[in-house]
């Protein structure tokens, strides 16, 4: 048996977010071999730990993505009337 099989101390327990806009997940992918609209080659995946609800914003440069995640913050904030507390990214 090799050490990774039975022993899932060695990670840890995950946290879990218990409310909305506890916990969000962010990731950027590209650059993409395929232009998409507006001559994107790179987007942004953000999603709510808790509701597992995601969102997919589209981006020309890499240098775009932290104008989207604040347009993104405050897009969800005003909907769900609370903050983002924490932001995980790889």
């Amino acid at each position: 048996m090799s050490n990774w099989q039975g022993n899932s101390e060695a990670f840890g327990k995950a946290s879990i977010a218990s409310s909305p806009l506890e916990l969000i997940h962010f990731d950027i992918c590209g650059p993409m071999s395929v232009i998409a609209r507006n001559v994107a080659i790179y987007f942004i995946t953000l999603i709510d730990d808790y509701s597992r609800y995601g969102y997919v914003y589209l981006l020309s440069h890499r240098y775009e993505a932290l104008d989207m995640f604040k347009y993104f913050v405050v897009e969800v904030e005003t909907q769900l009337e609370c903050k983002v507390k924490v932001l995980q990214t790889d």
